[in-house]
């Protein structure tokens, strides 16, 4: 055997190798990701029935409690873990899609099924989350009056908080560190995903004070009419966009020498 030719199969019996050997890892991360869906929507769903078994008719006589009860649906820390359901649901359809077609090397998730899920997490899902844990713990430790007073304690139990405002995080992390993900060449498009989401929120808020004449978190209605309103507003619209960009770093450190191979 010539010695270029050895060399040109030495060549492509170590890719080969290395490729056997990224697949492998892509199937593992496959079946940790199955498993974080299920147990993202398990936790979530669990703590929203315990969250709703804990008001009772009598906590409605408190008007803090009754509003907290009738507003929930528009508060950010809701509307976050929703889509954490949301995307898990997705999630569990994509992998079980592509662990039904595995044999089928030429299988590829549709392409609106693929984008969906990418968008949903890069763009909206990753920031908002982050968005939830940095804002919401910043206030309670430094005075929880301003985002959460003591009395909706009576209905939202220590470990529910936790669930709402700490293991959304560990849900995200968890997504990061088992699904590599390539780069986008532009953030554009995921940038304006990100903040058209944020600007529907502060819609939401606005028409919530139209409504009903008051600010659903406390720290907005001791700003409102103050330089601070503003300033509050562009701090949240600083965390989404700085924590959009620290997951691709964070996922080029982590998948580094799978990033420019297919995710699974």
């Amino acid at each position: 055997m010539r010695p270029a030719h050895a060399k040109s199969v030495c060549t492509y019996v170590v890719f080969y190798r290395y490729w056997i050997a990224v697949v492998g890892v892509m199937e593992d991360y496959i079946y940790y990701r199955i498993f974080g869906y299920a147990a993202t929507i398990i936790m979530h769903l669990s703590n929203i029935y315990f969250m709703a078994k804990g008001i009772k008719k009598e906590h409605l006589d408190d008007p803090v409690l009754k509003s907290f009860s009738n507003l929930q649906a528009r508060y950010f820390t809701c509307w976050t873990f929703g889509l954490q359901i949301i995307y898990a649901v997705i999630g569990l359809i994509c992998d079980f899609s592509t662990l039904r077609n595995k044999k089928n090397i030429n299988y590829k998730l549709p392409k609106h099924l693929k984008g969906l899920r990418d968008t949903l997490f890069a763009a909206i899902i990753w920031p908002s989350t982050f968005l939830v844990f940095t804002v919401f713990w910043s206030l309670f430790l430094y005075n929880r009056d301003l985002i959460l007073p003591a009395s909706i304690d009576k209905v939202l139990t220590p470990i529910s908080n936790h669930v709402i405002h700490t293991a959304i995080v560990p849900v995200v992390l968890w997504e990061l560190l088992f699904r590599p993900r390539l780069e986008p060449k532009s953030h554009l498009g995921y940038v304006a995903h990100s903040v058209f989401h944020l600007f529907v929120y502060l819609l939401v808020l606005t028409y919530t004070y139209l409504e009903r004449g008051m600010w659903i978190y406390p720290v907005l209605t001791k700003a409102y009419g103050t330089i601070y309103f503003p300033i509050i507003c562009a701090v949240m619209l600083f965390i989404k966009i700085f924590s959009y960009f620290i997951q691709w770093k964070l996922n080029n450190i982590v998948h580094g020498k799978y990033i420019n191979k297919k995710p699974l």
